[in-house]
């Protein structure tokens, strides 16, 4: 049976997200990032209104300001993200068992077993896309092929709230018209090349004899170019494995001498890798600081536990401990990062005599979890990590 791959690329994620938080940014141009006068972050999302004043991820926040000086700038609340992201993946996986998440709000699954149970493509991608929206408030575009390559372009060539599909047999075709630059692989570098040569299409660049790619990009990358113009792509979906690691890391605004400043900031991210912990069944054995000073030095100091745990408070006590080796240099911190790796299911046994405690810890824990599964993770926290709401991560390491 020929493969059915879908693609799913939520509409301008991180800026949806926030204007379900706040129905009043809804319609505005929106950019998440950072603060308007934040010399130092980069857009990670902006809404479509703000689109259309050519801003764009990846572009620093000054140039954005010059852009679109109406636009409306915000620092990004990941936490919020990484939750609708795991209620989204639910979403998908009620459709297929085979779902491979490509990035926080990017997903390729394999459909081929599953169109049938709801008559044919359309219905299947009307059906997913009309889930989200009624339980996130948010879009998504949905493009349908024959492999992962195809239908990200085609996803990519009806956003926002879109659905495109190219039927098997017909991917040179579809791809044909459009521009180079579609491809992967084709960067800034490599499509002024191409462009040099003649070759704006993706019909043209199928068509060049491939001794004259070899010629200006090599072996490797001519083969490479030359299949993916003509519709050839993997469609391999392969389901995500148990994580390596789950960590988070946020870099200041300023640099920072004070720990006092910075030890509930670096205990509030420790805070959502337990939360992310749990989520996923899973306990750690090895706690790790990370700390990138003023002048980008950066340091990792690490502790390993005696027994596996997905408690807050036997990470935090870990925290603790290696906070003096962070501490050891006098210097500006720049950034800081919580790492939780040597990750196993949770199938321990309690020690003895900390059975009363740590089963008590796990109740609790369990009720704090299932009020920020209602109502958000900064719905509830801990101590030394609460109030630290106005310096939420400025990015966001997945799980690896």
């Amino acid at each position: 049976m020929q493969r059915r791959i879908l693609h799913i690329d939520m509409d301008a994620f991180f800026a949806s997200v926030e204007t379900v938080l706040n129905p009043a940014l809804r319609g505005k141009p929106l950019i998440v990032g950072g603060r308007a006068d934040d010399a130092r972050s980069v857009v990670s999302s902006a809404s479509y209104e703000a689109r259309r004043f050519g801003v764009h991820s990846a572009m620093p926040i000054a140039q954005a300001r010059k852009l679109c000086p109406e636009g409306i700038f915000i620092p990004c609340s990941h936490g919020v993200y990484g939750e609708t992201s795991r209620r989204i993946f639910e979403v998908l996986e009620g459709v297929t068992p085979q779902v491979q998440m490509a990035s926080i709000d990017e997903a390729n699954l394999d459909i081929t077993g599953s169109i049938h149970l709801f008559g044919d493509e359309a219905a299947l991608a009307a059906h997913i896309k009309g889930r989200i929206v009624e339980q996130e408030k948010i879009t998504a575009t949905v493009g349908i092929a024959s492999n992962k390559m195809v239908a990200k372009i085609a996803a990519n060539a009806c956003k926002p709230d879109g659905y495109l599909s190219v039927a098997s047999g017909a991917e040179r075709d579809f791809l044909a018209p459009l521009p180079v630059g579609v491809l992967p692989g084709v960067g800034p570098h490599t499509r002024d090349t191409l462009e040099q040569m003649g070759i704006m299409t993706v019909r043209q660049l199928s068509e060049t004899p491939e001794y004259l790619l070899k010629r200006c990009m090599g072996e490797h990358m001519a083969r490479c170019l030359l299949e993916a113009a003509l519709g050839f792509g993997s469609d391999s979906v392969a389901p995500a494995e148990q994580p390596k690691s789950i960590s988070r890391e946020t870099t200041f605004s300023h640099d920072i001498l004070d720990w006092k400043e910075i030890e509930p900031v670096l205990f509030r991210l420790a805070e959502h890798c337990a939360y992310t912990l749990r989520a996923e069944g899973l306990e750690t054995r090895r706690v790790t600081l990370k700390v990138r000073y003023g002048d980008f030095e950066t340091k990792t100091f690490a502790r390993s536990l005696p027994e596996p745990s997905a408690l807050d408070s036997v990470i935090l006590q870990a925290l603790r401990e290696l906070l003096p080796k962070g501490k050891a240099r006098r210097a500006r911190v720049r950034l800081v990062g919580v790492n939780l790796s040597a990750l196993s299911y949770n199938q321990h046994q309690m020690e003895l005599f900390n059975r009363e405690r740590d089963e008590k810890w796990e109740r609790v824990m369990q009720s704090v979890d299932a009020v920020r599964d209602k109502l958000g993770f900064d719905a509830m926290g801990l101590g030394r990590g609460m109030g630290t709401g106005a310096k939420k991560p400025a990015s966001e390491k997945k799980k690896n």
